[in-house]
Formats: structure tokens, sequence, C-alpha cells
């Protein structure tokens, strides 16, 4: 609290001579026409001021006085504007924060002297901006206060853990950054660390997965652009960082073939398993073949029937086993055959021209690497 007092003082100075020369100092120090006190920001002030007594009492409600002057010019006067950490000084009232009656300006002393004056404040406010890097963020304060008690939330960025927030005077990343009792704008910058995730390599030859590569069946590891592995039967890294790019070639063995890829470039998103494959280049062996005539298909048309033939054919692999069987019957003469069907047994129906020259019937039996076994037979009636 601070006191403003004002006792007589001695009549002996001619009033006249004595304001004559008050003047002309106040026109040295300030634009004032005439000052009757001053002040400074002690507990108890004590100045003389001619007849009248003042006594002017200010609390500053938790705030604080810079030193000052007070001036009383005309009855009027100015009281000092305290500071508060976090408030905006909003006036002074007759009781503790009570409503607001005066602002720093007085327009007549006599209206406060001798009463208590407190400082009224009002807490103010300040933003918040953040910045992710590429993560989001729910249910986040853009603004605060002094008074508030608060922790940031935890944003998320796919494959990416949350180490901490940095900014406004904070360098080490804390997870859990909680506001108390603070003032001023601020900027908070998210912090990330790239989740970790396995690549595991492993061979297929001839159906078979071989989890610690056979001896061969080679490829070469690239990640990020930087090789890693060169010509290597198998490759297991379980610390592969998300969004590295893993880049496989794969090289050929004599008398296999490279059937999944020869180089190919994976994002990583999650574990990855990669299978580089091979299949041998022997073709599947036919067990049988046979293109048999089941007879006219409409016997009451004559010669203008056509027949029936069934085709049917089997095969294996040693190596992939059988992917697929394909028939056809080709062409005769000028005009046309039939298309290809996948099955492994079928019935051709009103087949023409079987008395002259016969008709070709073809069945192909595919492995799983690609390699084709073929049989074609040729019949008349």
């Amino acid at each position: 609290m601070i006191f403003i007092n004002n006792i007589k003082r001695k009549k002996a100075l001619n009033l006249k001579k004595a304001l004559k020369i008050l003047s002309l100092l106040l026109t040295i120090i300030m634009p004032l026409s005439s000052t009757f006190a001053s002040f400074t920001t002690s507990d108890s002030i004590t100045n003389n001021i001619e007849t009248i007594d003042y006594q002017l009492k200010i609390n500053p409600n938790g705030g604080e006085y810079n030193a000052s002057n007070v001036f009383i010019s005309n009855n009027k006067v100015i009281l000092p504007t305290p500071i508060r950490n976090g408030y905006d000084f909003l006036g002074y009232s007759t009781s503790l924060n009570g409503e607001i009656k005066y602002s720093s300006l007085i327009n007549n002393v006599e209206n406060i002297n001798n009463q208590l004056l407190y400082a009224n404040w009002g807490v103010e406010n300040y933003t918040i901006q953040y910045n992710l890097n590429g993560g989001t963020l729910s249910n986040y304060k853009t603004s605060y206060n002094i008074e508030e008690t608060f922790t940031l939330p935890i944003p998320t960025k796919v494959g990416y853990d949350f180490v901490g927030w940095t900014g406004s005077g904070i360098s080490t990343p804390i997870y859990n950054l909680t506001i108390t009792n603070s003032t001023g704008n601020k900027t908070f910058t998210a912090n990330w660390k790239a989740k970790k995730y396995s690549v595991d390599i492993n061979s297929i030859v001839q159906n078979i997965n071989y989890s610690s590569g056979l001896n061969g069946f080679t490829f070469s590891v690239w990640i990020d652009g930087v090789q890693v592995a060169n010509r290597v039967t198998d490759y297991n890294n379980s610390s592969v960082d998300y969004g590295s790019k893993v880049r496989v070639y794969v090289y050929d063995r004599d008398g296999y073939s490279v059937t999944s890829f020869r180089d190919q470039t994976w994002t990583v998103n999650g574990n990855l398993v990669i299978n580089p494959t091979w299949y041998d280049n022997i073709a599947p062996t036919i067990t049988s073949f046979t293109v048999e005539n089941l007879g006219y298909y409409n016997p009451d048309r004559g010669p203008a029937a056509g027949w029936n033939i069934r085709v049917t054919i089997n095969a294996y692999d040693n190596g992939t086993g059988i992917q697929k069987y394909q028939m056809w019957i080709t062409p005769y003469g000028s005009g046309s055959g039939s298309a290809v069907h996948e099955t492994q047994s079928r019935i051709f129906t009103n087949v023409l021209y079987l008395e002259n020259g016969g008709r070709t019937f073809c069945a192909t039996a595919i492995d799983e690497a690609g390699n084709k076994s073929q049989k074609c037979d040729t019949i008349r009636v």
C-alpha cells in the first residue's frame, strides 16, 4: 500500500511569490500549469502542499509500481499505473476487486482524499501456435492466461512416435508439457521419431520357402539408396525406419526362371516380407492325352451334322506343379478354329469337316514357372 500525505506548510512565505517561483520550476520540469505534490513509490510519502492537506492511499492488489511522480494540477491528479505480470490494469475501485470507479486520471482530487483505492485487474490472454511437422492434433488450446494450468495434448503421425514439444524457451523435447503460471504468446513444435519395422527377405524356390536362404539363389538389397546386402541368399533387418525405400534386385540361376520380380522397390509402412521366387525351366511331363469321337451331335441332319469330340489331358511337374491346362481346335483350311479354354477335359460339340481330312485338337499343360508342354492329335471319320 502506498500513501501520499500532504500537510500544511508555514505561511511565512509570501503566497504570490511562491507561486511564481513554483510556476517557473514547473515550466522547466513538465508542461503543467501548477504542481502541488510529488510522489514516489516508497511505502510512506510526505509532501507539503500550501494550505491544503491530502491523504491519498492506493493498494496495487498484487501488482507493483515503478518509481514515478504524482502531480496535482487544477485539482486534477494522475495516479500511478501499477503493473502485474499476466494482467491488464483496468482501473481503481474503493473495495478489493469491487466496481471500478476511477481510472488513473482523477478529475477532482477531493473525491479520493482519505480513501483507500484498490487496483483492479483483468487477465491478459495469449496465443498458442503449433508446428505439427506433418502430424495431427485434436482438442488443443489456441489461447490461455496466467491463471490456467494445462498440459499440451499428444499429437499423432502415421509411422512415427511422438518425442515431445519444443519451442518458446524449450530446447529439449518434453513429452507431457505442462503450462502453469506462464505468460506471453507461445509457439510449440512437435518432434517425432520414425517407427521401426522389420524387413525379411526369403527365397522361394520351386514352391518351397527357404527362411534361411538357399545356396545359388541370390539377391541384393538397398535401403534409401544405400546398398546393405550384395548377392546374398537371405536378409533380415528388424530396425528399418518407417517410410524407408527398400529395393531388391534378383539374380538368375542356370536352369531357373525368376518369376516374382526382377528389380522392385517397396516403401516401408509396416513389417515387410519379400519373397523373390525362382522356378526351374523344365517343362511339365504330359502323362496322357486323348481325343475321343463321341458321335454325331444331331444324326438327323445327315452329313451336315457336326461331331462331339472329347479331349482329355493329364500331366505333372516335379518342380512347381501344374498351374493350368488349355484346350482348342486349330483352324481348318481357310476357316477358323476355336478359342482357347482353360480346362483339363472338354467336349467340343458340332465339330464339322471331320470327313474331309479331319480336325486337329490341341491341349497344353503349363507349370507355375510358365513352362509349357503341348500335345495335338488329328482325327478323321
